[in-house]
């Protein structure tokens, strides 16, 4: 199993923060890689499509509004990966907070490198576009 754990302080409230983190169908709005997204399944799917041609489909697992946090796991994709289960949550901190994206994954095949690599890119990504997107950096 491989774990990747990736973070962001920002400097806004976790309620600001979570305002526009914790629209599962939102993350194209905040996450420049991700150009497009389709909701269905009462919005707990959702399918992904990348800036590269690529997309990724992924269902909402868990959702907790008050703790600013929500869980899902990886249905289908082009990444070599199994069993992927991933968290997205915003720990408040006076007036700032701290991002954490999180995933949890068995690969398949030699790629662990790869994949583990194109996750913690992507999240890198994502956080660095919402600091800039809710003027954190």
């Amino acid at each position: 199993m491989t774990s990747i754990h990736v973070t962001e302080r920002l400097y806004c409230p976790a309620e600001a923060a979570w305002a526009l983190i914790g629209d599962f169908g939102g993350l194209h709005r905040w996450h420049p890689q991700v150009r497009r997204l389709d909701l269905s399944w009462e919005g707990r799917i959702r399918t992904l499509h990348y800036a590269d041609g690529s997309r990724t489909v992924e269902r909402l697992e868990a959702r907790n509004d008050a703790a600013y946090r929500y869980a899902y796991a990886l249905v289908g994709g082009s990444l070599p990966l199994q069993a992927c289960r991933s968290r997205l949550e915003v720990h408040p901190d006076g007036a700032q907070c701290l991002v954490a994206w999180s995933s949890d994954f068995d690969v398949l095949g030699d790629a662990e490198r790869m994949a583990e690599a194109a996750m913690r890119s992507s999240y890198r990504i994502g956080l660095d576009a919402l600091a800039a997107a809710l003027g954190g950096l």
